[in-house]
């Protein structure tokens, strides 16, 4: 079977003339296919140019015909233009074209008529869906890649939310950002609707409805604790201006990655203030999933069984998981509970060991977070399910259960006001709700407040020093 393609400008009368002659061949001929691409004026010579680089050939000019190998793959091989064509095609079928210049300059006047009102249409079709505008900064490290393999298959924004991903890093980190995004286009998800790669926030933030930040940087052990924090505060300060600046007022702002969260959370939002603090939070997911995973192996269940594990604390440098109040689907313990969806047991019942929930497990869950070998080691898949399910969640809300997010207290459980604290809530739709009645213990209460005060007082040095050199 032959198939062709032949490409041109809409206004070309050589391409007008090669593409009658093509579909009086696909009339006549069972075996001949045809496929017709055509470009507005002024897009050909970019289209002309790149294709030829990608296919090793060297053309000009406008038509470009070239026969695809559909039995054997590969870049095709290449006749040509409109003369090159017709001799083809006399050579194998005998036919040749009869169309006068005038009547081919007719023609191609349609075509370029045709395709501007094609072209219109679409642009309009596109208008009338508001695709949702999705930033990932700090886009070009391997956390952000394993998120942004899934953004756009309708898991996290929903079967019918189309968007458009902005990706944001260093000038120095654009050619590693080219290559993402020419492998997420090639997916062809359709809920994509475009890639941008870009080292300039008023770009990148423009009104922008959801934006990840995941360049902030691990504290590492050893090294003095304030100017680790000021390396991260200087990043986040920048990324609150430009928030303040170019993003919807509405925009939810999810801060992920390594780093301080929630100092780095505190900070973007004290240099954007007209956004609304209950919209930006800071990632507690992967702690606590990895909390459960621990409780998990530890009664031999399901990871996914475990329901309730608080995080609580400042993420990123001092955090406390809360097993008391978790409960777990599937145990198959000496008891055994009616086989309905939804029935569970206490964790701590189950776990019949409160020396390892009280030490072990606890020094378990510090470890990879207070003694970093390696700041460039990232838990991939881990933290990039963790960002993922975070942002399903709050986009789409969940069900009953509790879950631990990083938000500006507003005074529960006693903790100071205006630090990002990680707290149990609960999903809404587009929101969250803090789940504010758990009953805590005094060691627990004590616990807590030393965190909370220590947290509070990094904050205001941070943003003192920051705003001292402004």
């Amino acid at each position: 079977m032959a198939k062709y393609v032949i490409a041109g400008k809409s206004n070309c009368p050589f391409y007008a003339k090669a593409e009658l002659l093509a579909d009086e061949l696909v009339l006549n001929l069972p075996d001949f296919k045809i496929h017709k691409i055509v470009k507005q004026p002024a897009e050909w010579d970019d289209w002309l140019q790149e294709t030829c680089h990608q296919k090793g050939w060297k053309h000009n000019g406008s038509p470009l015909v070239w026969r695809e190998l559909v039995d054997r793959g590969g870049a095709g091989v290449l006749l040509g233009g409109c003369d090159d064509f017709l001799e083809m095609v006399k050579g194998y079928y005998g036919i040749t074209s009869v169309k006068m210049s005038d009547e081919l300059s007719n023609i191609a006047k349609e075509n370029f008529q045709t395709k501007m009102e094609i072209d219109a249409e679409e642009e309009q079709r596109k208008g009338r869906i508001s695709p949702l505008r999705v930033c990932v900064s700090g886009a070009s490290n391997s956390l952000a890649y394993g998120v942004l393999g899934y953004l756009a298959q309708g898991e996290v924004f929903g079967i019918d939310q189309e968007i458009s991903i902005y990706l944001l890093d260093t000038a120095d980190n654009q050619e590693i950002l080219r290559g993402t995004a020419m492998e997420i286009q090639d997916c062809s998800w359709p809920l994509l609707r475009e890639v941008i790669c870009t080292p300039e926030s008023a770009v990148a933030f423009k009104e922008a409805s959801i934006v990840v930040l995941l360049d902030g940087e691990p504290l590492i052990d050893g090294e003095e604790k304030k100017e680790q924090l000021l390396s991260n505060a200087r990043i986040f300060k920048a990324h609150g201006q430009a928030l303040e600046q170019y993003a919807k007022k509405d925009v939810k702002v999810l801060i992920g990655g390594r780093g301080p969260l929630s100092v780095n959370a505190f900070v973007t939002s004290k240099f954007a203030p007209s956004i609304p603090k209950k919209n930006i939070c800071a990632l507690a997911r992967l702690q606590e999933n990895r909390a459960k995973g621990l409780l998990a192996k530890k009664l031999n269940v399901n990871t996914a069984g475990l329901r309730d594990v608080i995080i609580w604390g400042n993420i990123g440098i001092n955090t406390v998981a809360d097993p008391r109040n978790s409960r777990v689907h599937g145990y198959d313990g000496a008891i055994w509970g009616p086989h309905i969806l939804g029935f569970t047991r206490p964790v701590p019942e189950m776990v019949h060991d409160n020396k390892w929930i009280t030490g072990e497990f606890l020094e378990i869950l510090r470890q990879p977070l207070e003694n970093i070998k390696n700041p460039e080691t990232i838990p991939l898949i881990s933290g990039s399910f963790a960002v993922l399910s975070q942002l399903h969640d709050m986009w789409q809300g969940t069900t009953s259960d509790i879950f631990s997010l990083g938000v500006f207290s507003e005074g529960w459980y006693d903790l100071p006001q205006d630090i990002v604290f990680s707290v149990p809530v609960k999903f809404l739709q587009g929101s969250w709700k803090i789940v504010d009645d758990i009953e805590l213990d005094e060691a627990l209460k004590t616990q807590l407040h030393t965190i909370a005060q220590e947290l509070k007082q990094d904050c205001n040095d941070v943003v003192r020093e920051l705003c001292s050199k402004s």
